[in-house]
């Protein structure tokens, strides 16, 4: 049974009414066409659901979905950097779209010191503030906003996809690699295999879309996550082919 059909199966009412908006009342809403207002969007979304995954994940799914799918994430995650040789106590790193706080948790028991969150809301930021006072949290617009600053690893886990600009999406790449630091690691999702517009805050782009704003960096192999895939590049001027063949 394909995901689209299991779900209607599942909640058919609940699925009509997400169609519904997402296909007619949310372009209205927060625009259409070449781009959209995401803060707004995001913001509105964060609040209807708090501090559920939800918000940040699959709303067609369920809060345990969610969570499960969440922990899988978690793991691929740690096993990735892990992989890479990422020494957590003493990395600086930067998290772009740190939303509730998920990987902020992750990165805090993996015994991150040095963190700074981004977000294009501050939704969450009191909470986040109290829970993890030793961490920085940014609310800015990466994809139109000026960001300094020089970080061993930035994560860009689940935000791809609601880039649906080429403009925007280069001035985020261009955030990135100023902030990369040389050996520095970006991991990156979710990039898909075939690109299009898919609805209108969702974006599905290709490696080749990646890479071409990357040219002088390393990549890993694509790494399946979610349904799609992540990959790691590194800022490196030595060639690294363990890394470029990293799985």
């Amino acid at each position: 049974m394909s995901d689209v059909l299991s779900r209607f199966v599942k909640n058919p009412i609940g699925f009509i009414k997400r169609v519904i908006y997402k296909k007619f009342i949310g372009p209205r809403k927060y625009g259409s066409g070449n781009d959209y207002d995401a803060a707004r969007y995001w913001e509105d979304r964060l609040a209807k659901y708090g501090d559920s995954l939800r918000g940040v994940g699959d709303e067609g799914k369920s809060d345990r979905e969610n969570v499960e799918e969440y922990a899988r994430d978690e793991k691929i995650f740690c096993d990735v950097c892990n992989g890479l040789g990422v020494n957590f106590e003493k990395a600086s790193v930067l998290d772009i779209g740190c939303g509730t706080g998920f990987y902020t948790d992750i990165l805090e028991r993996q015994g991150v010191k040095d963190y700074t969150g981004v977000d294009i809301t501050n939704h969450h930021f009191e909470k986040l503030r109290e829970r993890f006072p030793d961490y920085s949290f940014i609310k800015k617009d990466i994809t139109s906003e000026k960001h300094e600053g020089d970080y061993d690893l930035i994560i860009m886990i689940e935000v791809l996809e609601h880039i649906v600009n080429d403009d925007k999406l280069d001035f985020a790449m261009e955030n990135v690699k100023r902030c990369l630091k040389e050996n520095g690691v970006f991991l990156i999702s979710s990039i898909w295999e075939k690109g299009r517009k898919h609805m209108f805050y969702v974006r599905k782009w290709t490696l080749d879309e990646i890479r071409k704003r990357f040219r002088d960096y390393h990549f890993s192999e694509p790494i399946p996550f979610r349904g799609s895939y992540m990959v790691a590049i590194r800022k490196s001027q030595q060639s690294d082919k363990s890394f470029i063949n990293n799985k």
